[in-house]
């Protein structure tokens, strides 16, 4: 079943049905410019195409906060799949209203719809010509342009995960909150694909180095032998990775630890101690401390949240 309810300029639609039978509650949101935001989150109970929206004609910024998104492609186009804090532009050339999740799962993203009218005007302005594509396009090609991480994304996409905020503040916030993702995401695709200081082979190895850090969250290499790796010069990856990441190395590092942290106690499979040695930490204090720094609240309170919260879902499940 989808509810509407009408907030002055914008409307909201929420699909309850997907909750109760999935563990998703979805959420859109149209604003003005026909700028579309949809938000999903929830713990996957089983395989289920997510009623998510992409603009027919434009483009959309996919923010994937926890858990995994698949979108299939057109007439034999391939799909494109995002992993925890990944983030892209895509054309409209994806089935979005046949996106998955993957099942067992906890699962946030934010999805924003961006006409071509819009894009048009914005992009023209601001976007190297690389991304005209998505201006031209026919917008069945399937393009995706990943957004680079961003520490100031990953803020945004919490506040708008936690904020209790009551109508008819609550679209004043959205709008706001859906804003500045754009901006955000258009700086990082910018800087993705500007003719900067950093060469296309620079731009490759600081890739390289960042999915070296994401996978060895428990045992990093240090920054010599991560440069040495990569094959760039230590003081190139220190500040190739602020200009590319707008973060250092370890600042990477420490968020990327924080975030899968925050997706196994949301899972609610493990124990505070069992997650905080997982991600590198034997030390439960300072595990604590960097995890209220991020989040701002503690990792016992989380993992108490999602037991409370899978005990309601099994509920709802068995009087189905």
């Amino acid at each position: 079943m989808m509810q509407t309810r009408q907030c002055e300029d914008i409307k909201v639609f929420d699909s309850a049905d997907c909750e109760h039978a999935f563990g998703i509650r979805t959420e859109t949101v149209h604003l003005d410019h026909g700028i579309t935001l949809t938000m999903a989150s929830g713990t996957v109970g089983e395989e289920c195409d997510l009623p998510l929206v992409l603009p027919r004609r434009g483009a959309a910024m996919v923010f994937v906060a926890t858990g995994v998104l698949t979108l299939p492609g057109w007439a034999g186009q391939a799909g494109v799949t995002f992993g925890s804090g990944e983030a892209a532009l895509v054309s409209n050339g994806f089935f979005a209203d046949l996106a998955m999740a993957r099942p067992g799962e906890a699962f946030s993203v934010v999805i924003v719809g961006l006409p071509h009218a819009y894009m048009s005007r914005v992009f023209s302005a601001a976007c190297p010509e690389v991304l005209r594509a998505f201006l031209i396009g026919d917008g069945e090609r399937g393009l995706s342009r990943e957004i680079l991480p961003s520490a100031s994304i990953q803020a945004v996409l919490y506040q708008m995960a936690i904020a209790q905020v009551s109508e008819p503040l609550r679209s004043v916030f959205l709008t706001s909150k859906t804003y500045e993702l754009i901006a955000l995401g258009l700086e990082r695709l910018c800087i993705a694909h500007c003719d900067c200081v950093l060469s296309p082979g620079d731009i490759e190895r600081l890739k390289r180095a960042r999915d070296i850090l994401s996978e060895n969250l428990s045992d990093p290499p240090s920054l010599l032998a991560l440069a040495h790796e990569v094959g760039i010069n230590d003081f190139k990856l220190k500040k190739g990775f602020k200009v590319l990441f707008d973060t250092t190395p370890f600042g990477y590092l420490k968020e990327r630890r924080m975030t899968a942290a925050r997706n196994a106690l949301i899972a609610g499979e493990q124990s505070v101690t069992t997650v905080a040695n997982q991600v590198g930490y034997t030390n439960l204090g300072h595990f604590a401390a960097a995890f209220r720094k991020q989040f701002g609240t503690t990792p016992k309170a989380v993992k108490k949240t999602s037991n409370t919260r899978i005990d309601r879902l099994g509920q709802t499940q068995n009087c189905v």
